[in-house]
């Protein structure tokens, strides 16, 4: 082909660009891996960068999640604390309203009134979960009863409650109000 035909012809041209760039990258082969692999350093360091500030957020972030918990916990604790001390109150004005109920039925006046409050107010105590202490016939336990008497009996096992003069409670699993109780002792011969 003349150099006029090859000039006129831009499927010859492109084609000898083509082959001058084939022989341009084959002689920057070793180039390209020199920057490739300089490239490649960088990205890892970027990386170690990126996976340390993720770790730092990540520790930042436990942190405020444990102190949410933690505030959380002693929130939840004051509250309860401040309905355990209502109840408590309320316990008192319920256990009045048991003792005047039980004075009027010597007296033989109607306690009907009386008794559907009684029982209105052991429904709320049940919703807050509160629950007496079982104390007559069992075992003096220390963690749920208190001793205001002993009382020498052979007819019960030596630290049996033989009679409750205050009624416990426990709301929430843990004591609210120990049961004061009477227990038995062996009678000592002399």
């Amino acid at each position: 082909m003349s150099e006029n035909e090859k000039d006129d012809n831009p499927l010859i041209e492109s084609q000898e660009n083509v082959e001058q760039n084939d022989n341009n990258f084959n002689n920057n082969e070793d180039d390209a891996s020199f920057i490739d692999e300089s490239k490649v350093m960088v990205d890892k360091q970027q990386m170690d960068e990126v996976n340390d500030l993720l770790e730092k957020e990540k520790q930042k972030s436990l942190r405020l999640l444990a102190d949410y918990q933690n505030l959380e916990k002693q929130t939840v604790n004051r509250i309860n604390a401040r309905t355990d001390k209502i109840i408590l109150d309320f316990l008192t004005v319920y256990e009045d309203f048991i003792r005047a109920k039980n004075v009027y039925e010597k007296d033989g006046i109607n306690v009907d009134g009386l008794n559907i409050i009684i029982k209105s107010m052991k429904s709320i105590l049940g919703n807050y979960d509160v629950k007496p202490i079982e104390t007559e016939g069992k075992k003096f336990d220390p963690k749920l009863h208190e001793v205001v008497q002993e009382t020498e009996d052979d007819n019960h096992e030596e630290g049996t409650i033989v009679k409750e003069i205050a009624k416990g409670y426990i709301i929430r699993n843990k004591v609210m109000k120990y049961s004061k109780v009477c227990v038995s002792k062996k009678i000592i011969k002399k």
